[in-house]
């Protein structure tokens, strides 16, 4: 990022931001991990588990961004910044991501239609629920796959 971006308004409501949400997750963290220790349900700890892996998750990445924003953080512990491919990481990259995204596109088509079939279960079983999940997980990872493919698109063509 440039010195531009790192100082002024902008930067500072940015970073502020980041902070915030940072002590604020570390909060609902502790009282998931509290509801998680006295839940006897095995189907409710199950989810309220879900949630919290997720949480973690959230919580990890907005103290890494917060961390890089603040300039506190370096090697692994910073956020990196987007793909700068060569063209050569470029054409490695592309053919599998085409790939994993035809895949993933695939498997979201495959996973709403499962989704379907399990509705007789929907008050018996957690099925239903924990495939829409997926394909929230799936829809993820489209749009992640897609993100690669068009920087790396983009360094095949020299832009």
């Amino acid at each position: 990022m440039t010195e531009n971006k790192q100082t002024g308004e902008w930067w500072a409501t940015i970073t502020h931001a980041f902070q915030a949400h940072v002590r604020e997750e570390s909060q609902f963290l502790d009282e998931y991990e509290k509801l998680c220790e006295s839940l006897t349900d095995p189907g409710t700890r199950f989810l309220v588990e879900l949630i919290l892996e997720d949480e973690r998750r959230h919580h990890q990445l907005f103290e890494r961004m917060s961390a890089t924003a603040l300039g506190e953080a370096s090697g692994e512990e910073a956020t990196p910044p987007p793909p700068q491919l060569t063209p050569e990481d470029a054409a490695r990259v592309l053919p599998p991501t085409e790939r994993f995204l035809a895949a993933e596109k695939e498997d979201r088509h495959h996973l709403a239609e499962l989704r379907k079939q399990l509705k007789p279960a929907r008050d018996d079983t957690l099925w239903e629920l924990i495939i829409e999940l997926l394909e929230l997980d799936t829809a993820k990872h489209v749009r992640i796959l897609e993100y690669v493919r068009d920087r790396a698109r983009d360094a095949a063509r020299g832009s």
